[in-house]
């Protein structure tokens, strides 16, 4: 920097006399109470949650897996998953008025290494579609999507292949929720009983390992609302954001898929409105 700003001088000569007084005060054996300080408890959330989705293993890589001793091949995610970016059905997705054939069901797959005293799994894991949710959403309640097909408050459950194969690293302890698992997601027609706009659409899944975060309320003086015994009181639950004060963590993945309308399929394109 060629020169500091000009409050850069004021705040270095608060900054001497606040140590100063600070140290005047330590001497006089003066106590500032302060109830808004709380100690902080030993970090208990030491991994993060993850969505798992299938990788690309390359012939290189098996040959080099079968040069372990024991091993044939790289493990694989399993199949029954859905990748992200650019869904790819075995025929377009159309706005019917009776629904379509849709996407084949499959399985959300998460991990998240936190475990207790007898090796299980400790945290649970919830997740939640959004479609078309902008960068910055103001709510992101207001995009929430498809809450027929993952119920934003139901939890992941342990995975039916859970103790999957590994090399150099602890059992993923795979969860999963099951999308579709006995029929076909109409993702243009049932969105949550609704039909949705034609063209591109967007949709982000998001996890967390704690609850959805819940605000604190306050009064019209923008003090903080309190219950019966002080304690302050929390609003609803704001599905889509992670209670990283609380110690959450999160990850997220995005999809994208087209909705084409009958009679109006571009060339290449046809639709099959019956089911």
């Amino acid at each position: 920097m060629s020169g500091a700003a000009p409050g850069g001088r004021r705040g270095r000569r608060l900054g001497r006399r606040l140590v100063a007084i600070g140290w005047a005060l330590a001497g006089a054996g003066c106590v500032i109470p302060d109830p808004g300080i709380q100690a902080e408890d030993e970090f208990v959330n030491m991994g993060g949650v993850r969505i798992i989705e299938p990788t690309p293993i390359t012939a290189r890589a098996d040959e080099d897996c079968d040069d372990l001793p024991g091993v044939v091949g790289c493990p694989r995610v399993p199949d029954n998953s859905l990748p992200s970016g650019l869904i790819r059905p075995e025929s377009p997705l159309c706005l019917c008025p009776d629904g379509d054939l849709g996407l084949g069901g499959f399985d959300l797959l998460v991990e998240d290494p936190d475990v207790d005293d007898d090796n299980e799994p400790s945290d649970t894991i919830i997740g939640a579609f959004f479609l078309d949710m902008p960068p910055e959403p103001d709510d992101p309640r207001d995009y929430l999507a498809y809450k027929n097909q993952l119920p934003p408050e139901e939890p992941a459950r342990r995975f039916r292949a859970d103790e999957l194969f590994t090399i150099e690293r602890p059992n993923p302890n795979l969860k999963a929720w099951a999308i579709a698992p006995q029929s076909r997601w109409d993702l243009c027609n049932d969105n949550d009983g609704a039909q949705i706009d034609r063209g591109l659409h967007q949709l982000r899944l998001i996890v967390t390992d704690r609850p959805w975060y819940r605000p604190a309320l306050v009064d019209d003086e923008g003090q903080p609302q309190l219950d019966d015994e002080g304690q302050p009181q929390l609003g609803d639950p704001v599905t889509g954001m992670p209670d990283l004060p609380a110690g959450a963590t999160y990850d997220s993945t995005t999809y994208v898929f087209e909705c084409f309308q009958e009679g109006m399929e571009p060339e290449g394109i046809v639709c099959s409105c019956e089911v």
